[in-house]
């Protein structure tokens, strides 16, 4: 069985349709929805947990993307963004578990087994690679 979470994101004309139970219908996946905020005719937001079977799981997400569901995949409160980082390092201090590293080529390492979610590298990062789950969800 696999766990993942994830921020899924619907924008308002997609709020009205129901996506979710879709999701459970047709893919026997369980749900828990850990947020929300779904709104008429609004975008909306909500962090979730899907459970299944692994290959199941993984064309559940298949299929929000298909719906054009924008999804955010956090490791425990932390969302990585790759494509802003630039490998600076300017986080790796602030990081006392040792979850953010750089590896001999000088790359950004995340070990999300590591990781606290103490936040204490969000505020670090100048180029804004890293946040936090609750900063998707307000």
């Amino acid at each position: 069985m696999t766990k993942k979470s994830a921020i899924l994101h619907f924008g308002s004309d997609l709020v009205d349709k129901p996506i979710i139970s879709g999701l459970i219908r047709n893919y026997d996946v369980s749900v828990n929805i850990l947020q929300a905020s779904i709104t008429p005719e609004e975008d909306g937001t909500m962090f979730v947990q899907i459970e299944g079977e692994h290959a199941i799981v993984q064309k559940a997400f298949d299929y929000l993307r298909d719906h054009r569901v924008d999804m955010i995949f956090p490791a425990k409160n932390l969302i990585w963004d790759d494509k802003k980082c630039v490998d600076c390092g300017a986080c790796v201090a602030h990081c006392l578990p040792r979850a953010l590293t750089v590896d001999g080529s000088g790359k950004l390492q995340f070990n999300s087994e590591r990781c606290i979610a103490c936040e204490l590298c969000i505020p670090a990062c100048p180029y804004h690679a890293l946040g936090s789950v609750s900063e998707h969800l307000s």
